[in-house]
This record gives structure tokens, C-alpha cells and sequence, in this order.
């Protein structure tokens, strides 16, 4: 039987390694490139699309939940999506709540990126205190039909400029944000 030292040790280097991953909920698509597929905002409401049913209201907490949690560590915690790591356009869950299944999908595979939660909120509720003009820029401006959008980085966040985040070679950009629907797709 191993000893609780070996446990952890084991389970510190399957995280170091990346050998531990998030398993994506079944659905999701993973590791699909689009044609096409940019950082605009893009409304699930449109021709070949598949309206989400997503609720507004659980659209709106997730993005003040990952606003509460980026704003859960000095400078910020960032949401860190590097090119070996997510090949062929990888999709992450990094949130579910009721009618919501928020993704992080990686559009850019020659770059290393990582972005403040903070961004990634803001993306996808407008901002903390977001006026009607700044929700129509963000993911809840598609209401109920859900949507994607590439992170809308506040470039000025001092955050961006450490040299950690230089000298690890990060750069913001390369990463949608995705609001579809937390319901099986048997269901919809």
C-alpha cells in the first residue's frame, strides 16, 4: 500500500507533467478545427446554427463566478492555454451552471496563451457594471441562443506585462470563450 508521500508525490507530477486533464462533458467538441471560426462575436442564432436555450440569468452569474474567482489571487488568475496542450483547436470547460456550459476553446495552436479570468468574465457578461452597449458587444448580448467570442483583453492590466508572463513567451490572444447549452444533446 503506498504511503500518503507517494500519493501526493505521484499526483504533483501528473499535474506538473499535464498528465492530469479535465475530461470534457460528453458533447463537447474536442480538438476540432473551423474554417472560419474567428474571435468575432459570433450569436448561435444564425443560418446552420443551433440556438443554445440558454437562460440569460445563468449566463450573467457565470460571468460574475469567473470574475469572483480570476479576482481570487494577487494580479489576477489567469486561465492558461499553451500550444502542446490543445492541439488541433482544443475546447475546455471552465464552468458549468444550470442551462450553461461555458468553453475556452484554443483557436491559435502556434501560440502559447493566457488570459485573466477577469477578460474572460468580461467577455462574457460585458463587465462588472455593464451597460446595455457593452452586454450587445459580449457573449450575453446573444441572449437564449448563446454564442462565441475571442477574450476581450484589457491589454492596460499590468497583469500582461510581468516578466513571468513575458519570459514564459504567453501572449492574450488565441482563445474564444463559448456559452452553449448545459443540457445533452438528445435533449435540445
Amino acid at each position: 500500500m503506498p504511503t500518503i508521500l507517494q500519493i501526493l508525490a505521484v499526483g504533483s507530477y501528473a499535474i506538473s507533467t499535464g498528465a492530469l486533464a479535465l475530461t470534457p462533458p460528453p458533447g463537447a467538441h474536442i480538438q476540432t478545427c473551423y474554417e472560419g471560426e474567428t474571435s468575432a462575436l459570433h450569436c448561435y442564432n444564425g443560418e446552420g446554427d443551433t440556438p443554445q436555450d440558454v437562460s440569460v440569468e445563468d449566463v450573467a452569474y457565470v460571468g460574475a463566478k469567473l470574475r469572483e474567482w480570476g479576482r481570487g489571487a494577487d494580479g489576477g488568475r489567469f486561465l492558461t492555454m499553451p500550444a502542446e496542450n490543445t492541439p488541433d483547436c482544443a475546447e475546455w470547460s471552465i464552468f458549468t451552471y444550470q442551462s450553461v456550459l461555458a468553453l475556452a476553446k484554443h483557436i491559435d495552436p502556434n501560440v502559447h496563451t493566457s488570459v485573466l479570468y477577469e477578460d474572460i468574465a468580461r467577455t462574457v457578461d460585458g463587465g462588472e457594471s455593464a451597460s446595455d452597449e457593452d452586454k450587445a458587444k459580449a457573449i450575453i448580448g446573444c441572449e437564449k441562443s448563446g454564442g462565441s467570442l475571442g477574450v476581450l483583453v484589457n491589454e492596460t492590466d499590468p497583469a500582461y506585462h510581468t516578466e513571468d508572463y513575458k519570459r514564459a513567451g504567453y501572449t492574450p490572444q488565441g482563445i474564444i470563450i463559448k456559452i452553449v447549452s448545459n443540457v445533452p444533446k438528445e435533449e435540445l
